[in-house]
């Protein structure tokens, strides 16, 4: 009956599909071998015939669809719910097929495959680097571009909380980045497109899968359309909107909300709010790219934090401390021993949050996790520790003027160096400014809240509430 129509309509199409894809490799190279087929060539013919035979095939099936009898509503729910999932399917195996057709093989020389990511980057953290990293595996060479206060406050009507230098410095220091454009424009207009093919040797320009919309339009939507663009998956659980979330539970005198509507969380860690779960997968891919691999060689350099908000002026003490030795080992303290002494709702970030951020500067060689609070002599031995740093500027001033220095080990070896940090940027100063704008901020917050919210509910077919 029916189902038996169905069925030899869909094989019909398939062969179909199958016959076409035979006949139009054939035009295209005639007998010549795979291996003889040029290149540039073989991807134009590739993307062209898949492109051409998958609207195709999906245009007939749709309709083939349409033609079946009306369902149930749970039925019709259930197929939105596999329509969104083919729909990421397909944007996922695009990005897959773009990062292979570019890392094909080639007897001769080829140009390398420059992708360009922009972005605020505000508070930037590793969702950010996991875009980073995902966007630089499709090609050979990564360039990002920091959107400027200027453009981000025409375009959404508020400054970011962190300024241009700031955010520029944070990427900069990214290990999966190669070259940063100062001032980018928020939105991507043919002609920057054009000015940045030309000027950086641009190939493809990627943005996350969520939706990035400025008066109802596209901002990749010139990209789009010249056929330059693919999306990398968005880590889920953590965003800017996020962040500021947790920050608004922290307060000068820890009693009342900086936005009015935000709930204090008495006797709570800020990180406990985070919705991100962490797999070994994601630690292991962000471990793999630490150039420190395999027996240690030369000066060992330890500097240990919490690392609270990974920002600039952290990135800046790293650097500065990785030229003192040869190997930099970065200590992170445990959610517990971070709120054991800086005290309220902190830390902000969870250790594994944390630990991912510190893995992601490049001139970080390894992470110590759940590090010890007091350096002792027996993990100096351990871990060959030969210069143990500090910097001038800390988030808690009072942790290390305690009754006994977490130090003060290293300094009666002789082994403990203070270094001048460059940039004065702390947690406190960043919930000052959400202070200064609690009103603007708060309004903004909660309109990207109630979006992002209804962008997963919508990708994973979650029902509203």
């Amino acid at each position: 009956g029916l189902e038996a129509l169905a069925a030899q309509r869909a094989s019909k199409i398939q062969g179909e599909v199958h016959l076409a894809s035979r006949q139009g490799m054939q035009a295209s190279f005639g007998d010549r071998r795979p291996s003889q087929w040029p290149l540039p060539w073989l991807r134009a013919a590739l993307v062209q015939r898949l492109r051409a035979l998958l609207l195709t095939a999906a245009e007939r099936l749709a309709g083939l669809a349409l033609a079946l009898p009306g369902g149930s509503a749970g039925e019709a729910a259930a197929l939105r719910r596999r329509l969104r999932e083919a729909e990421d399917r397909v944007a996922s195996t695009e990005v897959e097929l773009t990062a292979q057709l570019c890392r094909s093989p080639s007897s001769g020389r080829r140009q390398p495959v420059r992708i360009f990511l922009d972005g605020v980057f505000d508070l930037t953290h590793f969702g950010h680097t996991n875009a980073f990293r995902q966007a630089r595996a499709l090609g050979d060479h990564l360039v990002v571009g920091v959107n400027s206060d200027e453009s981000v406050a025409a375009s959404k009507g508020l400054k970011p909380v962190l300024n241009d230098l700031e955010r520029q410095t944070a990427v900069a220091a990214c290990r999966f980045v190669d070259e940063i454009v100062p001032g980018s424009p928020y939105i991507m207009t043919e002609e920057y497109i054009q000015e940045l093919m030309e000027t950086h040797g641009v190939s493809y320009f990627a943005h996350g899968d969520d939706p990035c919309l400025v008066d109802g339009r596209d901002v990749y939507e010139a990209a789009k359309r010249l056929g330059r663009f693919c999306t990398i998956p968005r880590t889920e659980g953590i965003s800017t909107t996020d962040i500021i979330g947790r920050l608004l539970l922290m307060t000068r005198d820890h009693h009342e909300s900086i936005i009015e509507g935000s709930e204090p969380a008495a006797q709570a860690f800020a990180s406990q709010q985070s919705q991100f779960l962490v797999t070994s997968q994601l630690l292991r891919a962000f471990s793999a790219a630490l150039p420190g691999k395999g027996s240690r060689k030369g000066r060992t350099i330890y500097i240990d934090g919490a690392w609270d908000m990974f920002h600039a002026g952290h990135a800046e003490l790293l650097r500065k401390a990785r030229t003192l030795g040869d190997y930099l080992l970065v200590g992170v303290h445990s959610d517990a021993a971070v709120n054991e002494h800086r005290g309220s709702n902190f830390p902000i970030m969870s250790m594994h949050e944390r630990v991912l951020s510190v893995l992601g500067c490049r001139h970080v060689d390894d992470v110590l996790l759940n590090a010890p609070w007091f350096i002792t002599r027996e993990m100096i031995a351990t871990l060959q520790i030969d210069v143990v740093v500090r910097g001038t500027v800390r988030d808690c001033p009072a942790c290390v003027a305690e009754p006994h220095d977490p130090h003060e080990v290293a300094k009666a070896l002789g082994i403990h160096v203070q270094l001048e940090s460059e940039l004065t940027l702390s947690i406190d100063e960043i919930v000052a400014r959400l202070q200064s704008r609690r009103q603007e901020v708060g309004a903004r917050f909660r309109t990207k809240q109630q979006s992002e919210k209804e962008w997963y509910g919508q990708k994973h077919g979650l029902a509203p509430g």
